[in-house]
């Protein structure tokens, strides 16, 4: 089973993976890189970071090269007041 990476990227931070996941293949690595970047955005919302900036997952295979970019960041929240729900993180893949 190939092994895939899945390097997160904001402005200020670059975090290598340097264990990556074995996966059937490359769908099911950009599920796993959609998956994380929900948990992501989850998570720094319910931390008070701010989850409208830009982030990305790099998805390399084991000899580095790159395989899919995807770009993620919570959307506005629905609704015309503040306890509208969060719309689902937008993914761009390059």
């Amino acid at each position: 089973m190939p092994r895939y990476f899945f390097h997160y990227r904001t402005d200020d931070e670059w975090i290598m993976d340097t264990d990556g996941s074995e996966l059937a293949d490359l769908e099911a690595a950009e599920h796993n890189a959609a998956a994380l970047a929900k948990a992501i955005v989850e998570r720094t919302a319910s931390t008070g970071g701010d989850s409208g900036v830009p982030r990305s997952i790099e998805i390399t295979d084991a000899a580095g090269e790159e395989l899919l970019y995807l770009v993620f960041w919570a959307g506005p929240k629905l609704g015309g007041d503040d306890d509208g729900e969060p719309v689902t993180p937008t993914i761009t893949v390059h």
